[in-house]
C-alpha cells in the first residue's frame, strides 16, 4: 500500500518479516554539483530488464534519464542457471526486453556442509533480485546481492506499480510534466501498433512494455471512484489477448 511518504510499500516487506526491499528515496544536487550526478536512488530502485538495457552510461555509472541507477530491484523468471564453485549465473526474463544476465557470487567452500552452501534458485520459478547494474565485457549485467524466490505473484503486479511510481517521481524530480515525457523508447511491435491509438494517447514510461504501458494510460485516464475494471481494459484493448493483460 501506499506509506506517507508517498512511495509504495514493497511487497518484499511484508510477506520476508521486514526483509525486502524500500521505495527510493532520492538525493539532491550540491552546489556547484553537476545535475545529472546530483539525483540518485537510495535505496533499492524497482526497474525492468529493459529499462537497465536502455540506460545509459558514464564511465561506471548508469542513469535513467537524469538520475543515476545504483541499487536495483526487479523481478523475473529464471531461464537459465549455471553454478561454478564462486558464482552462480542466471538468465532472468521479465518479457520487457530480452533476458538479463545475473550474476550471484557465492562461497561453497567443499568444507562446507551442504546445509550451508548457497542453494541456486530453480529454473522456471519468479525470483525477486536485488543488486548492483555493472558491465562486463560491454554486456549489461546484475550483481546480485541478494534473490529471494516469489510466493505470491501479485508480487509481480506490485512491483510493475513500483516501477511506474518510480518513473512519476523521478519525471517531477527532474523538471518532466509529471508522467508525460518519455525515458526512451518503449519496444513495440506492429502488431500492438495496431491497437496503441485506444489508449487516449499520452506519455509513455520507458522499461516498460507496450501492453504495459497501455494498460498503465487506461488506469491513469480513469476518473470513476470504483477504478478501471479488467473486463474494461480487456474491451478497449481487443487486440491484445486477455491473458497478457492480466499478467500485467
Amino acid at each position: 500500500m501506499w506509506n506517507n511518504q508517498g512511495g509504495f510499500q514493497g511487497y518484499g516487506e511484508q510477506s520476508q518479516g521486514g526483509g525486502g526491499y524500500m521505495s527510493p528515496g532520492f538525493g539532491t544536487p550540491k552546489a556547484g554539483q553537476d545535475k545529472k550526478s546530483g539525483y540518485r536512488a537510495q535505496n533499492l530502485l524497482p526497474v525492468t530488464v529493459a529499462e537497465v538495457f536502455n540506460a545509459s552510461q558514464s564511465e561506471d555509472k548508469f542513469f535513467s534519464g537524469e538520475i543515476e541507477i545504483s541499487q536495483i530491484t526487479m523481478v523475473g523468471l529464471v531461464t537459465s542457471v549455471k553454478e561454478s564453485p564462486t558464482r552462480i549465473d542466471y538468465e532472468i526474463d521479465d518479457m520487457t526486453g530480452p533476458p538479463i544476465s545475473v550474476k550471484q557470487f557465492v562461497d561453497n567452500d567443499e568444507s562446507l556442509p551442504d546445509g550451508e552452501r548457497a542453494q541456486p534458485m530453480r529454473e522456471n520459478t519468479y525470483v525477486r533480485v536485488c543488486g548492483h547494474v555493472r558491465s562486463m565485457g560491454g554486456q549489461r549485467t546484475i550483481a546480485a546481492f541478494r534473490m529471494t524466490p516469489i510466493m505470491d505473484m501479485n508480487e509481480l503486479t506490485y512491483h510493475t506499480l513500483e516501477v511506474v511510481h518510480s518513473h512519476l517521481m523521478l519525471n517531477k524530480l527532474s523538471g518532466g510534466s509529471g508522467g508525460g515525457t518519455s525515458y526512451g523508447n518503449s519496444m513495440q511491435t506492429n502488431n500492438e501498433q495496431s491497437y496503441g491509438d485506444n489508449t487516449g494517447g499520452g506519455g509513455v514510461v520507458s522499461g516498460l512494455s507496450s501492453v504495459q504501458n497501455q494498460v498503465h494510460m487506461l488506469i491513469r485516464s480513469n476518473n470513476t471512484e470504483q477504478g478501471a475494471n479488467i473486463n474494461d481494459v480487456c474491451q478497449q484493448l481487443r487486440g491484445v489477448p486477455e491473458k497478457a493483460i492480466r499478467f500485467v
